[in-house]
């Protein structure tokens, strides 16, 4: 259906409900977005599932990033800087720089924070209205592309999927404050930034990681026997602790035996580093890279294609089942390593160099408490310093010995059992026999 000269608003039809679309045509240029789900099913809640109306409101927002596309100029549907021209500014503002971060920013601000703010201006932003957009984020499910997600909306949620979907509401709005705060720095706009100080949620940056123990570890490989190129690609995430993109990005070249080092040349942040592998590990690659080209990918399905996203998630469950673990995702083998590591008395500096990580914040939270305990029993195995047994030791008596000054001048100036003896000895104190006897007679005492 036409809303205007270019611009239409559709409905699909599938076989688990409906979706609305949104398409934008003018002078060549051709985009068209999927907006959310029909209320054919369940009812609208102005988030994910939407009425015709709301379909509308959501398709003229949408429109306001398709002309911007389309044409390189910012539009505002109110006349004033608005959210959506903020957000594409500091995404500009990002790819410019070469921010590694990019990418993920891009996916929060467009799947977030344009459809539902995008339309209004940064000038009128309200503490209240941030509050609850932030609210409904943390109260939606994870986000999916499974085809059956409209069963899903109905899911109540366990206690760590609402830690974690707050913890997701906090970094959207941590990366829409640095967008206002940019706006604002650079002039764009002239707006109170206390509106934007939204207290995060708290408690709950801190997830807990699951991971395997070295006998879980080997149970696991077993149970991949009956896939070698899933089981390969397994221990190379139990010996790394790489991520599965980096697994799968990894050649030939990239493993040096002289050095026992992989180099991960992209990683998630955007750093290169040097992996550094025990022996076993050293030995795997040996024998994983033996009589290959250096261009040719470290790691192959059986069917001789590279491992590419999602390709991993089948075979990770028909391990777990088969080894009897509840089924987890291929990144607890990263966690599993790091544990292992730290458990054994690596440092935290070396495990976020070896996990790619700038420093040790993000080790330090989910894994500190496995680098207390490290702490706890090397100090109750340090040996004692004898410090109680000589607190219990009593204290020896030391006579001072005398002087041939003492004895010259006719007295002296010994105590204790000595001192009877000095006063037998008067004036004879001259004689170098007699002063020889009192000093035996000292260290008899002592």
């Amino acid at each position: 259906m036409p809303l205007s000269q270019g611009r239409a608003l559709g409905y699909r039809k599938g076989r688990r409900g409906g979706v609305w679309l949104a398409r934008y045509k003018i002078e060549g240029f051709r985009k068209e977005e999927k907006l959310a789900l029909a209320d054919d099913i369940l009812d609208a809640e102005g988030a994910r599932i939407l009425d015709f109306a709301q379909a509308q409101e959501r398709a003229r927002t949408w429109f306001l990033s398709a002309t911007t596309l389309a044409t390189g100029e910012h539009v505002s549907r109110r006349g004033g800087y608005s959210v959506d021209q903020c957000c594409q500014d500091y995404l500009k503002h990002l790819e410019r720089r070469g921010a590694p971060d990019y990418r993920h920013t891009k996916y929060d601000l467009d799947a977030y924070v344009i459809p539902e703010l995008g339309f209004l201006q940064v000038a009128k932003l309200t503490r209240p209205k941030l509050e609850e957009w932030r609210a409904q984020i943390a109260a939606s499910p994870r986000r999916t592309n499974r085809k059956d997600k409209c069963e899903d909306e109905a899911h109540t949620q366990t206690e760590d999927e609402l830690r974690s979907r707050r913890a997701t509401a906090n970094r959207i709005m941590r990366r829409l404050r640095a967008a206002l705060n940019l706006a604002l720095t650079e002039g764009r706009v002239n707006a109170n930034p206390m509106a934007w100080k939204v207290p995060p949620f708290e408690n709950v940056e801190i997830a807990r990681p699951f991971f395997l123990d070295e006998a879980m570890q080997r149970t696991f490989v077993k149970a991949c026997a009956a896939e070698e190129d899933f089981q390969r690609l397994g221990r190379g995430g139990l010996y790394t602790g790489a991520r599965y993109g980096e697994l799968g990005r990894l050649s030939v070249s990239d493993f040096d035996l002289s050095a026992g080092t992989l180099f991960v040349a992209k990683s998630k942040g955007g750093r290169q580093r040097y992996v550094h592998l025990d022996p076993e590990a050293v030995r795997f690659f040996r024998e994983v890279s033996m009589n290959r080209e250096l261009s040719e990918a470290l790691f192959l399905r059986k069917n001789g294609e590279p491992w590419v996203k999602d390709s991993q998630k089948k075979p990770m469950r028909r391990a777990c089942i088969a080894a009897g673990i509840t089924p987890f995702g291929f990144h607890q083998l990263r966690h599993t390593a790091a544990s292992r590591w730290i458990t054994l008395g690596v440092s935290l500096k070396v495990v976020a160099e070896q996990l790619g990580h700038v420093g040790t914040k993000m080790v330090e939270r989910y894994y500190g408490h496995l680098a207390s305990g490290h702490i706890a029993q090397t100090f109750k195995a340090l040996p004692g310093v004898g410090l109680e047994k000589a607190a219990k030791t009593k204290e020896a008596r030391v006579i001072p010995m005398p002087s041939k000054r003492d004895f010259a001048g006719g007295s002296s100036s010994l105590v204790g059992p000595s001192t009877n003896v000095v006063s037998n000895i008067g004036n004879t104190g001259r004689d170098l026999g007699v002063e020889r006897d009192v000093a035996d007679v000292g260290f008899q005492d002592g």
